[in-house]
Parts: C-alpha cells; sequence; structure tokens
C-alpha cells in the first residue's frame, strides 16, 4: 500500500478535534496502531475557525510540538476530523435538479445564504437507502489550513476523512457505532431514512437528548442498554477509530474524503466515477453571450489596429542616430553596473563553500550578512566571487524540498510565512545532519534566483547544520513579471 509512493514511506494517522491532535502509528511490525502523542490545541477550532492566521497559528503550533517528538517528514498522513467541527445536511434527490451536486449547492445556499460559501461540500449516498445523500461540510479556512501545514512539515495527505464517515460503514439500519466520554454518548448511524448522528447524556435517572442531524426521531435508549453486551451498538474509541480507518485503506473500502472534489463521491455505496461528457445547454441559444463575444473581439481589434499603426509611423532610420546611441548606452552601463552589485547570499554560500579550504578542523561557525564566527574566531567576509550569477530558474518549497530530501533522508525543517514590501516570502530553517549535506543543498539552492541563504550556524559538540533560507513565492514572481511585460508594452 505505501511501497508504491516511492521515496515516502510510512502512514501516520492524525486525529483532529474541536481541542487536540492526536497522532497515531503503527508499531515496528506493523501489526497495530497505538496512540504516540496528543497534543492540546492553543485555541479551539470552533473559535478560530473563521480567523484565518489564528487557524494557521494554532495548527503549526500543533504540529511543532509533534514534530519535536515524531519525524513527520517524508511521510504520508490520513487526518480524521470529528464531527463536532463538521456540519452536516440530509439531502434527498429531487428530480427538479440536473443532477445532485446542483441540488445540494441550491438547497445549501437557501440553508446558510451566503455563508455556504465558505464551506467545502462533500457527500455520499449509501447503497440503502436509495436517493437519501449525507452531505458534510468542512470550512474552507481549515481545509486549506490543513492542507498547508501538513505539507509544509513534509507530510502527503491522502485523506481528510468525517470521523462519521469511518463510524457508518457497514451499519445495518438498527445499527449505531457508538463513542462514550464518562456519561455523555455520541450515536452515528445509517438508518431507513439515510444518516442520523445524535448524542445522550446520562445524569443520574435523567437524560438529556440532542439530535445534530437524521430524519428520523430519536429512538428509546436506556443507559442499561449500553451497559450490557449488545449487537445494536458498536463502541468506538479512538484507536479502534483509527484501525478501522487503516484496515479500510487497506482494503480500499469507499470513504467521503476532503482531499479530493467538492462533490457527490459516493454512489450506491460506490466511489464515483468521474466522466466527461459535453451535455448542451437547455437554456437554448444565448445571444447576449453571442452580443459580447463579438463585442470583446471588435474592442481587440481595434487595440491591435492601435498598436500597428504606431509601428508603421515610427521612423526606424533614428536607430543610428548618434542620441540614440547615446541613450543606449546608458541603459547598457546601468545594466552592466547592476549586474555587478554585491549579492549578499551569494557571499555567504560562497564563504561557506570554503570553509574546508580554510580550516583543517571545524568545531563551530556562525555566518549571517552582520558577522562571521569560526571556531569561536571573527572572520572576515571574501569578497570573490561574490557576486550574482543570474539565473532564470526559480522554484517552489515544496519542489525544492524533493530535491533536498534526495541529500538527506532524515532532514528536518520548519516553515514560517511572512510579507515584505507587499511580497509573500517562506522562511525556512533547514537542520542538516552534517556539514557535507549542508553544502551540497547549497549547491541546488544557488541555481534559483528566488532563494537566499540568510545565515547558517553549527554549534559546539555537534555535526548538524543549521540553514536560514528565503524563498520568494513563485505564483507572486510570475505575476510581478508578466506585470511589468505589460507596462512594457
Amino acid at each position: 500500500m505505501v511501497q508504491e509512493v516511492g521515496i515516502i514511506s510510512w502512514l501516520i494517522y492524525f486525529l483532529l478535534d474541536n481541542k487536540s491532535l492526536s497522532v497515531f502509528t503503527e508499531s515496528s511490525n506493523r501489526q497495530n496502531l497505538s496512540l504516540v502523542f496528543k497534543t492540546k490545541l492553543r485555541s479551539s477550532i470552533a473559535s478560530t475557525v473563521n480567523n484565518s492566521k489564528k487557524l494557521n497559528s494554532i495548527i503549526a503550533r500543533a504540529l511543532d510540538e509533534i514534530s519535536e517528538e515524531i519525524n513527520l517528514t517524508n511521510n504520508l498522513a490520513s487526518i480524521i476530523i470529528d464531527d463536532s467541527i463538521l456540519s452536516h445536511s440530509i439531502i434527498i434527490k429531487s428530480k427538479k435538479y440536473d443532477n445532485i451536486d446542483q441540488q445540494i449547492r441550491e438547497e445549501s445556499q437557501l440553508k446558510w445564504g451566503d455563508k455556504s460559501s465558505n464551506y467545502y461540500f462533500i457527500s455520499e449516498e449509501k447503497k440503502t437507502p436509495k436517493n437519501i445523500f449525507h452531505s458534510v461540510a468542512i470550512h474552507h479556512f481549515l481545509r486549506e489550513k490543513i492542507k498547508l501545514n501538513f505539507n509544509n512539515f513534509g507530510l502527503s495527505i491522502r485523506y481528510i476523512v468525517p470521523l462519521s464517515s469511518i463510524l457508518t460503514v457497514g451499519l445495518k439500519p438498527s445499527q449505531f457505532s457508538v463513542i462514550k466520554n464518562g456519561n455523555k454518548y455520541q450515536f452515528f448511524g445509517n438508518t431507513k431514512k439515510g444518516f442520523t448522528f445524535f448524542k445522550l447524556n446520562f445524569s443520574g435517572a435523567k437524560k438529556v437528548e440532542e439530535k445534530v442531524i437524521g430524519l428520523l426521531d430519536i429512538p428509546k435508549i436506556k443507559k442499561t442498554d449500553l451497559d450490557k453486551k449488545n449487537l445494536k451498538f458498536l463502541f468506538f474509541n479512538k484507536t479502534k477509530i483509527v484501525e478501522y480507518l487503516a484496515n479500510y485503506i487497506f482494503n480500499d473500502v469507499p470513504l467521503l474524503n476532503f482531499a479530493e472534489a467538492s462533490s457527490s463521491q459516493i454512489l450506491s455505496g460506490k466511489l464515483k466515477v468521474k466522466t466527461h461528457a459535453y451535455s448542451p445547454s437547455k437554456q437554448g441559444f444565448k445571444y447576449d453571450s453571442l452580443i459580447k463575444n463579438l463585442s470583446a473581439g471588435f474592442l481587440s481589434l481595434l487595440f491591435l489596429l492601435f498598436i500597428v499603426s504606431m509601428f508603421s509611423n515610427y521612423d526606424f532610420s533614428n536607430l543610428e542616430s548618434s542620441s540614440t546611441l547615446s541613450g543606449k548606452n546608458e541603459s547598457v552601463d546601468k545594466v552592466i553596473e547592476e549586474k555587478f552589485i554585491l549579492n549578499t547570499s551569494m557571499l555567504l554560500i560562497q564563504n561557506l563553500s570554503t570553509l574546508n579550504d580554510r580550516y583543517l578542523e571545524i568545531n563551530n561557525f556562525l555566518l549571517s550578512e552582520s558577522e562571521f564566527i569560526v571556531n569561536n574566531n571573527v572572520v572576515e567576509l571574501e569578497l570573490a566571487n561574490a557576486y550574482p550569477i543570474f539565473s532564470e530558474y526559480k522554484t517552489t518549497f515544496n519542489e525544492l524540498l524533493i530535491s533536498l530530501f534526495e541529500v538527506e533522508n532524515n532532514l528536518r525543517f520548519k516553515v514560517f510565512d511572512s510579507e515584505v514590501n507587499g511580497q509573500s516570502i517562506q522562511n525556512v530553517v533547514l537542520k542538516f545532519s552534517n556539514f557535507e549535506n549542508s553544502l551540497n543543498a547549497l549547491s541546488i539552492m544557488r541555481q534559483y534566483e528566488n532563494i537566499s541563504l540568510r545565515k547558517a550556524f553549527q554549534e559546539d559538540n555537534s555535526n548538524s547544520v543549521h540553514l536560514y533560507i528565503s524563498i520568494k513565492k513563485w505564483w507572486k514572481l510570475t505575476l510581478e513579471y508578466l506585470g511589468i511585460l505589460a507596462l512594457r508594452f
């Protein structure tokens, strides 16, 4: 199951609820799963789900704490999302809609109004009952921040699964999956009227019922029914939930997955097969679209004629005039001058690359824009070959990471996003096990113009080398480059 992915070789399971993130891994012989670490979130998901920056911070901090205990990098991740931080709907399929996705979209807009645009919807139809869909929604901020931060910690996400999707697989209409927490019980079922989710709280002789979603009334359940062994109620703890997920993944059991497209994913208990087919519009020929297209084409033609007329009236013989040549020479001089401005990043890389040639033994060093210390002695930076090598190559953090893992399999890193003068920057701390690997990594990084070395150090009594780099996000560069081209024309 895992070997097909190449360098990624281990599947780690996560369970995210409103207040904590738990991590489960397989034993060395891969016979069972166990909880290896649990971290409490700094704030609850429910209280921060509308605040993108705060949500990003609490997920990043949780993963940072976990990374201190477990090596996350270069692994697969399957994430279970507790239903307390998800939204549910029951949809009865109607013939007045073209398809179920359109129906879910329009009925969600009626239910939540403008807020529906904040959610990412997936849905499933069990083998029975027919034409009743269970729709689950996750806030798009939560989905995006999960994907972003897990990728930043070197994890490749396979599944983001609603807990309820795991608990209702294979249930008979009369059965319920149950999660117990003291005297509080959560019930998940797939009844004759579709998905149901409710809660019971027993306090002495008093019973408090809470219906979350479902077309049927909450069945009459006594606490004594739950205390004795009964095939009607299947109890789950967190470890058992993860074990069931692992088994379902291994056996390719259909599950809802927020990592996939926002749509109806399971039809009649089977994964939906994606087909692409053309279907003509039922609204007839749209004359307003034709008029808009003709107008746009006419304006484009006028603009093209204007450009051609400008060049047709231009006297190209002036290119030979001395005044023009003088202006051109000034421009060339300016380019040459800019080309040989000292490049700080290249200066640091050059000095770091020559350390082995300059010192027989290196016990420690610190290299930055403001200081250079080797073996506790201050050293002057060498300026030779410190001018920029202009490259047209750019890369993204994820692409760079793939190359760096070829240098060192156990590479560890942390990522911090920032913005400077409107430019999005990824600041990355890389930890290499030895000096040679760090040099090999620098030889890769120096090929890209959007990567800069900011700092490097090695502490006493340690072979590890830390590199601090900054990566200008490639898509921002692309937009700026296109903007410059547009201004030139």
